[in-house]
């Protein structure tokens, strides 16, 4: 059975997204990307993750309605 993470550290996040190392780890400075810290150790939600792509992606429906 094959285990699913639940949290990604930085680099996976960065080959996730296709973000880099440094805007990965700038974001988190900023608290603009949801992450855990336990002790020194930054992880990233997986869920929290998707729920941020979901909420920061601009579709052509949500600039429409800007617009209106």
């Amino acid at each position: 059975m094959e285990k699913k993470k639940l949290c990604l550290t930085a680099v996976e996040l960065s080959e996730m997204t296709g973000l880099s190392l440094s805007m990965v780890r700038k974001l988190t400075r900023c608290g603009e990307v949801p992450h855990i810290r336990i002790g020194q150790r930054i992880l990233y939600p997986l869920t929290g993750i998707e729920d941020w792509i979901s909420k920061t992606t601009i579709t052509e429906r949500k600039e429409r309605d800007k617009n209106v």
